[in-house]
């Protein structure tokens, strides 16, 4: 063999470990920890499971549902921004914890924008005005009047301070010109329990927590703020159609990863999340519990979330909320 095809040949022999681990590892290399800032049992956690049990086939290894609830939802979106952006460690966040929280503070605990990555929308979360079955209320008008004649004396729950229906309930107070007393919990089952004892007037919850409770004769559904009625409730009016035409509110879940993420992982992901979310069956159970697919891919969602910062900054100065 001539020398110098020889020296060739043993040069490359010795750049073949290099070569070798300087190749990016298949991802992911091990389960993939999907972060919920919220309890078990509320409508974010049980939209996360599902998706979480469709994914993991997809990217062949398995999905592990971290519930990290505290401070709004802030300890649970804190942990995946500080996270190592390798794409094994992801958020399934709501506008409560990303979007609200921060523009409640005058020094918000974290940037959506430069923090986080959107990877997919999953859907739009729809909200309900809702009563205990026993409450003397039996339309928006009465609670409104109720309200007004007792200024501060009727109290509602929301899933959190700054969370989404915390807001939603101070933009109602603040378009009706009346006046009660929010009472926070960490999570909708708590604030459920709460509203089904009788120990709250009146809330804004998710479709997917009320509408069983409704369907069970426990609660009664006045409104929504949705732009139109609910397919779930179609006999329950939009706050719009009753007259209030700045009453229009929705939530959002949607994946996000620490920024810093490597754009191969991202998408890698976001292939996976669409194929699982656009499926008949996937549209159908997040449908149920009040979640209308969207599949928004990352650039889309981007463009979403800036005009969301902007609509929660103003509401939120407007009915005068600060966590601080």
């Amino acid at each position: 063999m001539p020398l110098s095809r020889r020296l060739l040949l043993t040069g490359l022999a010795a750049l073949a470990p290099a070569m070798a681990c300087a190749q990016p590892a298949a991802y992911p290399s091990a389960p993939v920890h999907l972060v919920v800032a919220f309890p078990p049992g509320g409508g974010t956690d049980g939209a996360a499971r599902l998706i979480a049990e469709k994914l993991a086939p997809e990217l062949g290894q398995s999905i592990v549902i971290d519930n990290r609830a505290g401070a709004g939802g802030t300890i649970g979106a804190q942990s995946v921004a500080r996270a190592k952006p390798d794409g094994q460690t992801l958020f399934f966040g709501t506008g409560a914890e990303l979007l609200i929280n921060p523009v409640t503070r005058k020094t918000a605990p974290y940037d959506l924008l430069k923090d986080f990555v959107p990877v997919t929308e999953v859907g739009i979360v729809t909200f309900v005005l809702a009563v205990p079955a026993g409450s003397p209320v039996q339309n928006v008008q009465e609670l409104i009047a109720r309200a007004k004649a007792q200024p501060g004396k009727l109290n509602y729950s929301s899933f959190g301070m700054g969370s989404t229906n915390h807001l939603i309930g101070e933009l109602f107070l603040n378009a009706t010109g009346t006046r009660a007393t929010h009472v926070p919990f960490q999570g909708s089952q708590q604030a459920m329990s709460s509203l089904l004892a009788g120990d709250v007037d009146f809330t804004f919850d998710t479709t997917a927590v009320v509408l069983p409770q409704i369907k069970a004769g426990k609660l009664r559904a006045l409104a929504t703020p949705s732009p139109k009625r609910l397919p779930s409730l179609p006999e329950v009016p939009t706050l719009q159609e009753l007259g209030y035409d700045g009453l229009v509110a929705e939530g959002w879940m949607g994946v996000f990863a620490p920024a810093g993420t490597p754009p191969a992982i991202v998408k890698t992901l976001a292939t996976a999340l669409d194929k699982v979310i656009r499926t008949p069956d996937m549209e159908a159970r997040l449908g149920a519990r009040g979640v209308v697919v969207t599949a928004a891919e990352g650039a889309q969602f981007r463009t979403k979330l800036q005009a969301e910062l902007e609509k929660w900054r103003r509401v939120a100065r407007q009915a005068n909320v600060s966590l601080d």
